[in-house]
């Protein structure tokens, strides 16, 4: 079964990792319409699955649940999108994977469960690999403080939902859990686009199948694994997944738009794997 996590979690890595290429097709999307349609089209494929095959419905314990993960996972996405806008994008990509970091305390003082040096360890040297990728790229400027507090921010709340849908996951089946969760977080990002002003609609086709492409590939296989896993191993190694998405996205940047990879991000991506790897071990 360890084998099996460790390969569905690396799957969930390379689908997440496609999300900026995908992204760069869609220069003309607002970010909130972008998180709203991979939600959206995520959630009506799952309920279109259910059609045809019958799934089993949320309990009101667990729904209730679900939904108030999906909106802690819709607040995740508008804050990052905050952050952005108020910081450097380095500060907001690094700042914004720092959820296993909070899953990790959440479990260890909130929680009480003791974790195996190893988890610590793995962890420690995926930050660390992260951090090595960002070099000095990273910006202390008090002028990027708030907007480094809504990338931090972005992060506890992506690590509380993966903490809840662990929790649930224990109860329900990864489709009935992730199309409630979905389109709960589909409708948060509804909402935020209303006071917002973002546009939701009004792009081209190609637009669309690009928002399509995102909704199948790094939400429902990407996310979708990650969720299928949560049943098998703690949030804190499912939540630092993500982590190996700057490698994984410069390589197949190098493969489809001969974009050039460092030598930095090469050494620091492979700290990351390394401590990815160390993680999914863990139980």
């Amino acid at each position: 079964m360890k084998l099996k996590i460790l390969f569905l979690l690396f799957i969930a890595m390379l689908a997440v990792s496609t999300s900026p290429i995908i992204a760069r097709y869609l220069n003309n999307v607002p970010a909130v319409a972008i998180s709203f349609w991979r939600m959206g089209f995520g959630a009506l494929i799952l309920w279109g699955i259910s059609l045809v095959k019958k799934q089993d419905s949320l309990k009101n314990g667990a729904l209730k649940r679900t939904l108030i993960a999906g909106i802690l996972l819709g607040i995740h996405f508008f804050l990052f999108f905050g952050a952005i806008k108020l910081t450097t994008i380095a500060n907001a990509t690094f700042l914004g994977t720092l959820a296993p970091l909070f899953t990790f305390f959440i479990e260890k003082y909130i929680l009480k469960r003791n974790h195996a040096p190893g988890l610590l360890f793995g962890l420690g040297f995926a930050i660390f690999g992260a951090i090595i990728i960002i070099g000095n790229r990273f910006d202390f400027s008090s002028s990027y403080t708030i907007g480094n507090l809504l990338a931090v921010a972005c992060s506890i709340f992506l690590g509380m939902a993966f903490i809840i849908s662990e929790n649930v996951r224990k109860e329900v089946d990864t489709i009935s859990y992730s199309r409630t969760l979905f389109s709960s977080a589909a409708v948060t990002l509804f909402v935020n686009s209303i006071f917002t002003g973002s546009a939701l609609t009004g792009f081209s086709s190609g637009e669309f199948g690009g928002l399509l492409l995102l909704g199948i590939i790094p939400t429902l296989l990407g996310h979708g694994t990650m969720y299928f896993a949560l049943r098998y191993v703690s949030p804190t190694v499912v939540a630092a997944t993500p982590m190996g998405e700057p490698i994984l996205a410069s390589i197949m940047a190098w493969f489809l738009f001969q974009e050039t990879v460092g030598v930095v991000t090469l050494i620091g991506g492979s700290i990351t794997f390394m401590g990815l790897f160390l993680l999914a071990r863990q139980k």
